[in-house]
């Protein structure tokens, strides 16, 4: 009909007519194939099509929050954020990586090899870490570059600082960057790769209340990518902030008279178990670890170095205890009814047993002793008399009612020292005990073992009466708003069964080590306050006669004494127990009373006069030639 009328009104000639049905079946098919095809992009593929476009323009970044802040007892920072600059790279986005890596390596110092064999081992999708903390010129050279670094961006990132630098490093602990095994355990509580995590200390046993939240943000980027401005923003979530027992004051003068030595100092409240102040030299400064990558050579150098500046030695450093030991036998020796505190022992320097003689460090002897004036002289061949009837079993079960033997709890990867017996020598020795064993164990040498810690928790239960604490370092941790999230309440592990007129008899022992005409340890004395204590000097070899009578920067270290000194005060209301171990110095536990009278001073505020001061002299320069050379068997106080 169409084409009739068209005919009719037209009067179009057949052959125009053919040409325009065509030319309308074709534009039909065009507009057909047209529409199926916007159809397809639009409707089937719109979903690719639009991620494509937003991941040009759109880049998802990585954000981190703060870690908690870590203070002292006080309010005093010991750990703190500061802003860095951190390399990324995204592999898909690169155009030569070979020549990317190049350019990167020169730009932070790194070896070209090994920064190109990380990073192809990283996703090709996500941001890889090339460098945490880049100083200027590298944030320099990458901007410079910009254009020859596509996928390659700097992102600003909280981290972690230590304003006191060395003071307290191996208590806080220190951060590092977690490996491929242990990323795997922890993808589910949102640990990403390039996240650092605690290592040590309080950093790794508080993880959980200072790590902050991990989220992405999302920001449009140009060519280069370079952020533009942010589409959708992540609020930070920073860790809970932690306060701890440490008093920085005590902590820092304690840092400060021990620097010039290797060991350890360990301040405790025998009221509480808090500690108040842990030691570790050779000391190390968590800031180096802070960005999570360790330089090779620096790290070659810490793992390398003798003197083990990695090991927190106040929980790890396993040490004989010396003479400090004969605080557990004066309580295991009156616990037992094998001596009563009025009783004496004659000594004259030598104890003869199974055809051998024990020496006391005393060439000649002491004389005629009680328990106080045993312990206040520190005679050895007292305690070689009452081990002996003691027996090494009895020994064993009063050293283990003290905690010794077994970690105090307070830190993971903590050791415990070692409590020898007849069980354990046959099953690590392979031999059966003799009593010749025992006389050693009496003097805490032998198998004997202990760490700072122990020695400082011992001091802590004889000065409170008895009551043995867990060691605590966590006071209060706090959320939003200041909000308290955790409080810790003091934990006994035991209380010791023993009468509190033993405790009375051995306090007034160690009250005599510093305060008695013949103590040990008279340069620990503080007028007015009453100070108690015990010296003790621990073999780390057997050494002739000659090799006794040299002097100690004569020996190889390895061959030097310790020194230990363990004290309380105030006597009547004991505020603090200190334990001071002084490793391979050839030094006696005298050496190291100073260091606790001053201590405790600054601890208990304590003004002392230019003549207090005067009277005592200088710790580093003054000795007591005998005791720094005991006799041959025995051990110094």
């Amino acid at each position: 009909m169409y084409n009739s009328s068209l005919r009719k009104n037209a009067n179009i000639p057949e052959a125009l007519l053919k040409r325009i049905k065509i030319l309308a079946a074709i534009s039909a098919i065009v507009l057909m194939g047209l529409f199926v095809r916007l159809w397809n992009l639009q409707v089937i593929q719109g979903g690719k099509f639009r991620s494509l476009s937003e991941n040009n323009r759109i880049a998802s970044r990585i954000v981190r929050s703060p870690r908690g802040l870590i203070f002292d007892n006080s309010g005093n920072v010991l750990a703190d954020n500061r802003p860095s600059f951190n390399i990324y790279i995204i592999r898909e986005e690169t155009k030569n990586l070979k020549d990317e890596i190049r350019l990167l390596s020169k730009a932070t110092n790194q070896s070209y090899e090994e920064l190109y064999k990380r990073t192809r081992k990283a996703s090709p999708f996500r941001p890889y870490l090339i460098k945490s903390d880049a100083d200027r010129r590298s944030v320099g050279f990458i901007e410079e570059h910009r254009p020859e670094l596509p996928g390659v961006f700097i992102q600003v990132a909280p981290l972690r600082y230590y304003p006191n630098g060395y003071a307290a490093g191996h208590l806080l602990g220190y951060l590092g960057e977690i490996g491929g095994r242990k990323l795997k355990k922890l993808k589910k509580l949102n640990y990403r790769q390039g996240d650092l995590i605690g290592k040590s200390g309080v950093e790794i046993s508080q993880e959980k209340f200072l790590r902050g939240e991990t989220g992405f943000k999302q920001v449009e980027v140009d060519a280069y990518g370079r952020e533009l401005r942010v589409i959708r923003p992540f609020v930070d979530k920073p860790g809970f902030n932690i306060q701890l027992t440490l008093d920085y004051d005590l902590q820092s003068k304690a840092e400060d008279l021990f620097k010039e030595y290797e060991g350890s100092i360990v301040a405790i409240d025998p009221s509480s178990g808090a500690i108040l102040a842990m030691v570790s030299k050779p000391s190390l400064d968590p800031n180096k670890f802070a960005g999570g990558i360790l330089s090779g050579e620096d790290w070659r150098a810490l793992t390398n170095d003798p003197l083990k500046p990695l090991e927190n030695r106040a929980l790890r450093g396993q040490y004989p205890p010396g003479s400090i030991f004969k605080i557990v036998m004066a309580f295991a020796a009156l616990s037992e009814g094998i001596v009563t505190p009025e009783e004496t022992t004659y000594c004259n320097g030598t104890f003869p047993f199974g055809g051998r003689i024990f020496n006391d460090w005393k060439r000649g002897g002491h004389g005629q002793m009680n328990m106080v004036q045993s312990l206040a002289q520190s005679c050895d061949v007292y305690y070689y008399t009452v081990g002996n009837k003691l027996g090494i079993s009895r020994i064993a079960a009063v050293s283990r009612m003290f905690g010794l033997g077994s970690p105090t709890g307070f830190a993971p990867r903590e050791k415990g020292g070692l409590v020898p017996s007849d069980k354990w020598k046959r099953r690590r020795i392979k031999e059966r005990w003799y009593r010749g064993d025992t006389i050693s164990v009496s003097i805490g040498q032998g198998f004997n073992l202990v760490t700072p810690i122990q020695a400082a928790n011992l001091m802590a239960t004889t000065a409170n009466g008895g009551t043995l604490w867990k060691p605590f370092i966590v006071q209060r941790v706090f959320g939003e708003n200041g909000k308290i999230v955790f409080e810790h309440k003091p934990t006994p592990i035991r209380q010791i069964p023993i009468k509190p007129e033993i405790f009375k008899e051995v306090q007034k022992g160690l009250w005599e080590v510093v305060n008695g005409p013949r103590g040990t340890a008279r340069k620990a004395k503080i007028p007015g306050i009453g100070v108690a204590g015990k010296t003790g000097t621990a073999q780390t070899v057997r050494l002739s006669v000659t090799g006794r009578k040299r002097k100690p920067e004569t020996l190889p270290r390895k061959f030097r004494d310790h020194g230990w000194f363990v004290a309380y005060a105030p006597f009547e209301n004991p505020q603090i127990a200190i334990a001071i171990l002084g490793e391979h110095l050839g030094r006696s536990g005298s050496f190291f009373a100073p260091i606790a009278r001053k201590l405790i001073a600054s601890y208990l505020k304590v003004k002392k006069s230019k003549k207090v001061l005067a009277s005592a002299g200088d710790f580093r320069s003054r000795t007591d030639s005998r005791r720094n050379i005991p006799i041959p068997g025995g051990i110094a106080p």
